[in-house]
């Protein structure tokens, strides 16, 4: 499997980063709704820690992400597939990229308005230069709460759309973004 997309299949590194953002996203939203039903405690801030970290590193992946594709080609939509379906396809994509970095940085301003600075699995700790503010600290805090519903609309979009496409449509889009699959 080659390392750089072709007109045809995604290469095994925007696989890679696929698969990893997918699976932080996914572990993402599990732990801000675990740690959302808490109270105040050593339990919510364990998991706050972890939430951050996990955030940082996705954070990191999806800008690798967006400049590996701007990098490589992309595969064209399968032949026959509806233009609304096109348009509908790039847009979801280009939405989802876009409403998961909203969701990552606004939680990241949360953190930093809040008087905090970022932390990465206990490593380092990353100051972000925004004051400690309560106001903004609600504001930012408020927006990461709305932005992960548009996220979690956006991959169900995207999910139910490669069922279809796998099992409906029955065309090669699912197999150009997994390995092994027929």
């Amino acid at each position: 499997m080659a390392l750089r997309n072709t007109t045809t299949e995604f290469g095994s590194l925007a696989k890679a980063l696929h698969w990893l953002v997918a699976i932080g996203l996914f572990t993402l939203l599990y732990l801000g709704l675990e740690q959302a039903g808490l109270e105040r405690g050593p339990e919510k801030t364990e998991i706050r820690f972890i939430h951050g970290s996990i955030a940082m590193a996705v954070f990191l992946l999806m800008t690798i992400r967006i400049v590996w594709r701007f990098m490589n080609d992309v595969p064209a939509h399968p032949d026959g597939m509806a233009a609304w379906q096109r348009i509908s396809a790039t847009a979801v994509h280009w939405a989802l990229y876009a409403a998961v970095f909203v969701q990552l940085i606004s939680g990241g301003v949360t953190v930093a308005t809040g008087g905090k600075a970022l932390p990465f699995f206990g490593l380092f700790s990353i100051p972000l230069p925004v004051a400690k503010n309560e106001d903004n600290h609600h504001f930012w805090e408020e927006i990461h709460e709305f932005a992960w519903k548009i996220v979690a609309v956006l991959i169900a979009v995207h999910v139910l759309a490669a069922i279809y496409n796998h099992f409906v449509a029955r065309n090669d889009v699912v197999r150009r973004m997994t390995v092994g699959l027929k």
